[in-house]
């Protein structure tokens, strides 16, 4: 049996012969490659006859930076020329693939501000059939009380508080949901953990579920701990605010230095249903002046995001929505007949539902997704796609699909209206 193992680069170089001809593999794959030194990748490369690196260019780089004290003003190191073992591979010509599809948010303004702000829209992305329910989505939550110890501890007890308290209440409401807690410093974490620590005093009964396993138990992490982390809630606490002169620095730690905006992009996709963003200040209360710091930029950016949703968004990407056609205009016609409501292109990024159905009891959510064969519909690369891996994906969101066909609708328009009256039917029960 050829050896087939899963190590760390450090311990490939420590635990392995330093003959290379000893060990030899047919297959080195490198896993979130932005955070491996060249350096410390050498010794597993040389180890392999083909490699494979994967990781994410607008995420974390290898850095020490956190473990000085991430709000000293110290400086940073010289970056070197290649930051990670995936710049040297991109710097060295080696073919690459962008993987587009994007699995793990169940709803997709958990992952549209990184789309349009890092990845030119180019990430292909699902709509949820509950567009508008409370426990999806990218929420805001100001503590308008709450105060930036700048001169001492550089910590926000109010706000971690706060955090504190909706910890508790999310273990009282929502047992069955995984958690876990994103400060943007140390100091912050620190706060947010003796706050936890205090009010769970007098809720004893709550402790199991701070005792969880290492891969979906709570944490409570920094930005520069948590990349690969993902959990069903994310709370993510700014802790940057007014200090007690009313006064906000612009001084935001490690998102002012260069890279800011990659622990940022960390932070906000670790979320597979909910992110609650929880600050002492809004998006109006960041003037950039003539900060060219891109992580602040983009923290007012995503706060406006999370405070306002979608209509905050600028899209960058070159999708751009469908026109309406005389077949999207025909089949809503026809659901409104048979007693719904109906919106088309549902969705915001390039893989949108031609019609959706909308139900008339649960407002902000959808009975029925209705498909075409236009352009929504061949945009897919293959077969495979269009008819098996994306109505997977939907269906995993929530939703339950009818195909119409355009030649159906036009030549047996009749029967067709009567496939859709018993797709609805089936949704929702008979219909009058």
């Amino acid at each position: 049996l050829k050896p087939c193992m899963l190590m760390s680069p450090l311990s490939v170089s420590q635990f392995l012969p330093a003959d290379g001809s000893k060990v030899q593999f047919d297959l080195v794959v490198f896993d979130e490659a932005s955070q491996i030194l060249p350096e410390d990748a050498v010794g597993a490369i040389y180890r392999g006859k083909q490699l494979v690196v994967t990781g994410d260019n607008q995420q974390l780089p290898p850095t020490a930076f956190f473990q000085q004290n991430a709000d000293d003003g110290a400086e940073e190191e010289e970056t070197p020329l290649f930051e990670s073992v995936l710049d040297a591979c991109l710097g060295a010509g080696m073919p690459s693939k962008m993987l587009r599809w994007h699995y793990r948010s169940q709803h997709e303004h958990l992952i549209a501000f990184s789309n349009e702000t890092y990845y030119d829209g180019r990430l292909v992305t699902f709509p949820s059939a509950c567009f508008q329910n409370p426990a999806l989505g990218v929420k805001f939550q100001h503590v308008p009380d709450g105060v930036y110890d700048r001169g001492g501890k550089r910590d926000n007890p109010r706000e971690a508080e706060v955090v504190a308290q909706l910890v508790l209440d999310h273990f009282r409401q929502s047992p069955d949901k995984t958690l876990g807690v994103i400060a943007f410093s140390y100091a912050q974490m620190d706060a947010i953990e003796d706050a936890i620590e205090v009010q769970l005093r007098d809720q004893p009964g709550l402790e199991p579920f701070f005792m969880g396993d290492r891969l979906e138990g709570f944490f409570v992490k920094n930005l520069e701990t948590v990349q690969g982390d993902e959990r069903d809630v994310i709370l993510l606490s700014v802790g940057y605010g007014r200090d007690e002169q009313g006064q906000i620095a612009m001084n935001f730690g490690p998102l002012n230095r260069e890279g800011g905006e990659r622990r940022l992009n960390v932070a906000v996709t670790r979320a597979r249903q909910r992110l609650l963003v929880v600050s002492s200040i809004r998006a109006s209360d960041i003037h950039l002046g003539n900060s060219q710091a891109k992580g602040l930029a983009h923290l007012r950016s995503y706060l406006d995001f999370a405070e306002h949703g979608m209509n905050a968004l600028t899209p960058t990407g070159d999708a751009s929505p469908l026109p309406l056609t005389g077949l999207h205009e025909d089949v809503m016609r026809e659901v409104k007949k048979l007693g719904f409501d109906s919106v088309p292109f549902v969705g915001c990024g390039p893989c949108r539902l031609d019609v959706g159905v909308c139900d008339s009891v649960q407002a902000g959510q959808f009975v029925l997704g209705i498909e075409f064969d236009g352009p929504m519909h061949a945009q897919a690369a293959t077969a495979r796609d269009r008819n098996r891996l994306r109505p997977e994906v939907l269906a995993r969101l929530g939703w339950k699909l009818h195909r119409i066909g355009a030649p159906d609708w036009v030549f047996r328009k009749e029967e067709e209206i009567m496939r859709l009256r018993e797709a609805l039917s089936f949704s929702t029960g008979p219909l009058p």
